[in-house]
C-alpha cells in the first residue's frame, strides 16, 4: 500500500516541463543604425591596421638607411688651392682703405665611390692680418659633383674694404712686413651646405667649413713672383 501511495503521489505532482532559458531582448536599434555601427567598427580596425603597417614600414626604412650609412660611411672631401694671385693689394696712406683683387683657383675632390654631392650653398670670406680684417666675401652658385670626381671652383673677390680704427695699426704692420718679404698671407674661409646622394636616397644637410691659408706672392716683387704660388691643401671640418 505504501508503494501505491508513493506512485500515486508522484503521478499527481504538477509537471511544468524542462526549464526554458531566458530569451535575448531584441535590439532597440533599427537595422540601419546597426549596419552603421558595424561599418564604423570595421573602419576603425582598418585605420589601426594601416597605422601599424605604416609605422613598421618607417622603422624598416630607418634600419636600412642606418645600416647603409654605417657600412658606407662617407669620406670627407678634399679641397686644394691650386693657384692664387693678388692683382691689386694696396693699403691707403692713411691706413683706412685696403684695395684688393683676389683670385683663387680651387679644386674639390669627392673620394667617395657610393656618394655624389650636392653643394646647395657656399659662401666665401677672405681675411687678412691674422684674421682681424675682412677683405671681402662672395657667394657661389649651386654645384653637383659626381662620385670619384674632381671639379674646379674659381673664387674672385675684388673691391675696397674699410679698416676699422682699432685694427689700423696691426693691419699697417702686417702689410709693411709682408710687402717687404714679398708674400701676403690671406686666409679664405668657405661655409658650405651640402647633401649626399646614394642611388635615390639623399642625406640630411651638412654644414662643413673649409679653411685655406694662402701665401700669395706680391706682383711687384720679382723674387716672389718667380717663386710663384705653391698649391695648398685646405682644412675641411664638420663633414658628415
Amino acid at each position: 500500500m505504501a508503494e501505491s501511495k508513493d506512485a500515486s503521489f508522484d503521478l499527481n505532482q504538477p509537471y511544468y516541463g524542462p526549464p526554458i532559458p531566458p530569451t535575448k531582448p531584441p535590439s532597440t536599434l533599427p537595422p540601419s543604425d546597426r549596419s552603421r555601427g558595424r561599418e564604423s567598427f570595421n573602419f576603425y580596425k582598418l585605420l589601426c591596421f594601416s597605422f601599424k603597417v605604416f609605422t613598421l614600414f618607417l622603422i624598416f626604412v630607418g634600419i636600412i638607411v642606418l645600416a647603409l650609412w654605417l657600412i658606407y660611411q662617407p669620406l670627407s672631401i678634399k679641397v686644394y688651392a691650386n693657384d692664387a694671385s693678388l692683382l691689386r693689394f694696396n693699403l691707403s696712406s692713411t691706413g683706412e682703405k685696403l684695395a684688393h683683387n683676389l683670385t683663387v683657383e680651387l679644386s674639390f675632390r669627392n673620394p667617395n665611390r657610393k656618394y655624389s654631392i650636392y653643394y646647395e650653398r657656399m659662401d666665401a670670406q677672405a681675411w687678412y692680418a691674422g684674421g682681424i680684417q675682412q677683405i671681402g666675401s662672395v657667394g657661389f652658385p649651386q654645384l653637383y659633383q659626381e662620385r670619384k670626381s674632381t671639379i674646379p671652383v674659381r673664387l674672385g673677390i675684388e673691391g675696397e674694404s674699410a679698416v676699422a680704427a682699432g685694427n689700423m695699426e696691426q693691419v699697417r704692420q702686417s702689410y709693411n712686413r709682408e710687402k717687404g718679404e714679398g708674400f701676403f698671407y690671406v686666409r679664405v674661409k668657405i661655409y658650405a651646405t651640402v647633401r649626399l646622394k646614394m642611388i635615390v636616397v639623399k642625406s640630411v644637410k651638412f654644414k662643413p667649413d673649409l679653411d685655406c691659408f694662402l701665401r700669395i706672392p706680391a706682383l711687384f716683387n720679382a723674387t716672389s713672383t718667380a717663386a710663384g704660388f705653391h698649391p695648398t691643401e685646405c682644412d675641411v671640418n664638420n663633414f658628415s
